[in-house]
């Protein structure tokens, strides 16, 4: 792109720094700290910048030796660690780098390498993985990547399967493509969004200016290295003569082990690592040894409860921030001493934020809607996909698919992703205002809203939780019935041993969806005891028009709803002459709890009620 083509960008879309690469910002970080420690692990010597440079110098040359240099496309699919983190950063100094999650299935490893165009293929030598297995479907070059003695030469070799003539090793230019990101892809077309050089090193290098770090800090990365937002953070540790530290997603028994023998001084990770390491890290005492000045969390949501937890467990600031795969950092809270209010996820960092209706009309200060960007670090648009462009984009504008508000200081709110927005029955329901009111219990350390089908409401609410301790289904709904209306609490609350999560650490609600839909049905066939269970389980039976009600029957599951559930009430009362409030019912929801709460009432009015044989109620289809 000529000077002249810049000069008629917009405001908005011209860089704030000069136009770079990410092998020239590296090349300046080797020239002015080679004695320093560049990258830092557990099992092996700190590698300092000089060697760092000569390991990167070496796998330049190799591949050009085996055809692949300036205009191809090299994949990288390795275990995360320090190799995976070098890998990436001479595959993307060297030609075009497309970061793969190894732990893909073969299928759509197929799919990406073929949509993403992949030349070549670094794995680790002799590899029989399931990415080594989609390259040879694929037809792409296979290149292994073994570690070696140190020596002049680095400290990683690559041993391609085989070659093509050498080509010259040549610079990138700034605006040649460094990273080849993709959405989706997993399960359909994946969309694949192209980095060109000057806007990873705009990014950053506007990422150290927000974080204001220098050569004595030690950047702790716990995030899965093949995504884009922990490649960024590995070159903004690595610009300013840093330490970097890539071991990639850790236990939290790792984690604090790496606190102590490394001494990093900002750890970055997603909202379920610093979960697990605040339960690991206030169960200790005396509490770990660390040198951190400050958490940053990112990928997705931090409840404002957890992140309090994080301060005052470790007197730090906890950062939070937000962006996309296709802009970066979008917003960011400011660091201290500045604050930013409760639930806002900061203000705009080198773009404009703005929100608009569903027909594009830009909306103003406290009104919800969604939220659009535009900046020099957005990308310019999906590669060879016009349709999604179309789309993705408006008056300039790139459409995040989240929604949110701006309030009247700047900062921005988000409540979830648009396509997670819950309609049940008309009401509309985000999962993270229902998720942050769940974090305020005690017992709760993680929780995931998401919708369910439901015969009447068309979308039904329900929940997912990671406890401490054992807490009833009730007892979570009577919490959460202080805190939000009605149709915000979900009729469903499932425990589960941990939430399930992409590789990108984001919840995946149709997983739970799918779990909380073969739960339902089980126990229609266990037989009613007693008089309270046996009227209601008729009750049920012939208001809701279920072909099978036991005891162990949910008034939701059957197809219940606010409306049913005042004739559910009406002939409780008419039945076993007893009155209870709608509450009632929605926190014990099941033949068996209802029928339990029904006989609390009846005793504290009348003394014991009576008691009939075992029966089984079913009705006809």
């Amino acid at each position: 792109m000529t000077d002249t083509t810049e000069k008629t960008k917009p405001d908005w879309a011209q860089p704030r720094h000069p136009r770079a690469t990410i092998s020239a910002l590296l090349t300046a970080s080797v020239r002015d700290h080679a004695a320093a420690a560049a990258v830092l692990s557990l099992d092996q010597p700190a590698l300092t910048y000089a060697e760092l440079g000569r390991t990167l110098d070496a796998i330049v040359a190799k591949l050009a030796d085996a055809g692949f240099g300036h205009g191809t496309r090299i994949g990288v699919a390795l275990p995360d660690g320090p190799e995976l983190a070098i890998a990436i950063l001479a595959a993307c100094s060297a030609a075009t780098c497309a970061a793969l999650d190894d732990e893909l299935d073969e299928q759509a490893l197929v799919r990406l390498l073929v949509a993403m165009r992949i030349d070549a293929l670094i794995v680790p030598e002799g590899s029989d993985s399931a990415p080594a297995r989609a390259a040879r479907r694929a037809g792409v070059a296979l290149i292994g990547l073994r570690r070696c003695p140190r020596d002049p030469g680095g400290i990683l070799d690559l041993i391609p399967e085989s070659t093509q003539p050498r080509v010259p090793v040549q610079a990138s230019q700034p605006d040649d493509i460094a990273l080849l990101m993709h959405t989706s892809g997993t399960t359909g077309a994946p969309k694949i969004v192209p980095w060109e050089q000057w806007r990873v090193a705009e990014a950053v290098r506007t990422r150290v200016e927000l974080s204001r770090t220098d050569a004595s800090d030690r950047y702790l990365v716990a995030l899965p290295l093949h995504t884009s937002a922990a490649i960024r953070r590995m070159l903004s540790g690595l610009l300013k003569g840093g330490s970097i530290i890539c071991p990639g997603v850790l236990t939290a028994d790792a984690t604090i082990e790496l606190l102590e023998r490394l001494a990093p001084t900002h750890y970055f990770a997603p909202p379920a690592s610093h979960i697990a390491l605040l339960e690991a890290f206030e169960r200790r005492m005396p509490r770990p040894h660390h040198c951190l000045k400050a958490l940053w969390s990112g990928t997705a949501d931090l409840p404002d409860a957890v992140r309090s937890r994080l301060e005052q467990a470790f007197s730090l600031p906890v950062l939070v921030g937000y962006g996309t795969t296709e802009s970066g950092v979008i917003a960011h809270v400011p660091l201290p001493p500045a604050r930013a209010p409760a639930g806002s996820v900061g203000r705009a960092v080198n773009c404009e934020i703005a929100i608009t209706d569903n027909t594009g009309s830009l909306l103003g200060p406290e009104m919800w809607g969604e939220v659009v960007v535009r900046g020099p670090e957005v990308f310019a648009g999906y590669e060879n996909d016009d349709e999604a462009n179309r789309t993705a984009f408006r008056d300039g504008w790139f459409r995040t698919g989240d929604m949110g508000r701006i309030d009247r200081d700047g900062f921005l709110y988000l409540s979830g992703r648009l396509t997670d927005i819950i309609n049940r029955g008309g009401m509309k329901v985000a999962p993270g205002e229902v998720e942050a009111a769940l974090a305020q219990h005690p017992q709760v350390i993680e929780s995931a809203a998401f919708a369910i089908a439901h015969p009447t409401l068309g979308d039904d609410l329900a929940a997912a939780v990671v406890l401490r301790h054992r807490v009833s289904e009730s007892e979570l709904r009577g919490f959460l019935r202080g805190q939000l209306p009605m149709f915000k609490i979900p009729t469903r609350i499932i425990d589960v041993a941990e939430l399930p999560r992409g590789s990108t650490s984001k919840v995946n609600r149709t997983e739970l969806a799918a779990l909380v839909a073969a739960t339902i049905g089980a126990g229609n066939e266990e037989a009613p005891l007693g008089r309270e269970e046996i009227e209601i389980a008729r009750i049920f039976l012939d208001v809701l028009k279920a072909p099978c009600v036991g005891r162990q029957s949910n008034f939701f599951d059957l197809g219940g709803d606010s409306l049913s559930a005042m004739h559910v009430l009406t002939a409780v009362d008419a039945a076993l002459g007893v009155s209870v409030t709608p509450e009632v019912l929605f926190d014990h929801p099941t033949v068996s709890e209802f029928a339990a709460a029904i006989g609390d009432a009846a005793r504290a009015h009348t003394g014991q009620p009576g008691a009939s044989a075992p029966a089984r109620i079913v009705g006809s289809a």
